[in-house]
């Protein structure tokens, strides 16, 4: 039987030929960017603008010099929520935030003072409490909104311009994790005003590991102290930082190969447009989520919402551990998914599975079939049949 992927939130593979053959060419011959004035040095510049280019376009944010390239949603997301908050700042994110939001909040509890609090979501539809939002901000003076666009686990979207309205009109700064949603949901970073956008390189952007980006709205660089300081190929004649995007988060060698990757990625993208690939994640993902439904055994944790699925399939087998799940799965009928708690413990314990050992995960990508998407069900099917 051939491979069956069924892991795409956590990173998309199959990628498209063109990201593969866009790293190899920098490795055989690409130099770095900002070092140097010969040829190899400016086409690696040239690389750079274009990525950024390209990224702006595709979460729909007007300035490509506020875009900060990343070595991923993770790195995106601490700039903002370690370079931000001070001493005392107040923090509202949710149950549905992964542990990229989760760890640096907790972490600057405890060395910064600062405190943070959680939105609940319904597990009916998957959507944040927007009333729970608007109580907390009219409660305390908050600083800082994260806004989890996509669920890596319940798959389900939120409407992110309508709860940083709220947010904004409470005097908050929004941060939009679109780790889950870049790539093939509209982002809208600038007519939605967001201040913030944490994006993935590796998921719904099919590029390689390592790369992401992080979108600043133009006034609010000067808010963010960077994370690393040093080298930036720029201003060389001053021992500070430079002040301005993206130099000054920008500090070391930007990974060229792996930004040449992410650039033939967001070009693929804007190729076959966002609209169909969100257009055939959906279709696949309600196929998914139909067929499972149907087998007995099958506990479903992602909502009942195909108008909404980002991509993310969760769900459990009764009376079958998921992680002996996963690798049933694996080695009897050639299906790799993702077991356990994705991360995002906080969910688990909202719907009480945090002693479940989490949940199963079925994530298509932009290169599954829906023969594949058969195949998988039939699998559980099976899996299911055999359960005692």
């Amino acid at each position: 039987m051939d491979l069956i992927y069924l892991d795409n939130a956590a990173t998309s593979f199959p990628r498209p030929d063109c990201v593969a053959d866009a790293v190899s060419d920098w490795v055989r011959s690409g130099a770095a960017a900002g070092r140097g004035t010969h040829q190899g040095a400016a086409a690696a510049n040239e690389l750079l603008r274009s990525c950024r280019t390209e990224i702006a376009a595709l979460a729909g944010a007007e300035s490509a010099q506020h875009v900060v390239l990343t070595s991923g949603c993770t790195e995106s997301l601490n700039i903002v929520i370690q370079g931000l908050l001070q001493q005392g700042d107040h923090v509202i994110a949710s149950r549905l935030d992964h542990n990229s939001v989760l760890r640096p909040l907790q972490h600057l509890q405890q060395s910064r003072n600062i405190t943070f609090e959680l939105l609940d979501f319904d597990p009916l539809n998957g959507l944040l409490d927007i009333q729970q939002l608007q109580l907390l901000l009219e409660r305390t003076p908050t600083r800082l909104v994260v806004l989890n666009h996509g669920s890596n686990v319940l798959g389900t979207v939120q409407p992110v311009a309508e709860l940083a309205r709220v947010a904004q009109q409470a005097g908050a700064l929004t941060l939009v994790d679109a780790a889950q949603t870049a790539g093939h949901e509209e982002l809208n970073f600038t007519t939605a005003s967001f201040d913030f956008m944490a994006l993935a390189g590796h998921k719904g952007i099919p590029g390689p590991l390592g790369t992401g980006a992080l979108c600043i709205r133009p006034d609010c660089e000067q808010l963010l102290q960077p994370l690393i300081l040093g080298g930036t190929g720029t201003e060389s004649e001053s021992l500070l930082q430079p002040l301005q995007c993206p130099a000054r988060f920008e500090s070391g060698n930007r990974n060229i190969p792996g930004i040449a990757g992410l650039l033939a990625a967001a070009e693929w993208i804007r190729e076959q447009t966002p609209a169909v690939l969100r257009s055939r994640l959906q279709q696949h993902s309600a196929e998914l989520w139909q067929g499972l439904r149907a087998i007995a055994g099958v506990q479903l944790l992602t909502p009942d919402t195909p108008e909404n699925f980002c991509g993310a399939i969760a769900f459990q087998l009764k009376g079958l551990d998921c992680h002996d799940a996963a690798v049933i799965l694996e080695q009897e009928f050639q299906i790799q998914c993702r077991a356990g708690l994705h991360c995002a413990p906080l969910l688990h314990v909202a719907l009480g599975l945090q002693e479940r050992s989490g949940s199963l995960r079925f994530s298509p990508g932009p290169m599954t079939t829906s023969t594949e998407i058969q195949l998988a069900v039939k699998a559980v099917a099976e899996l299911s049949e055999n359960l005692p």
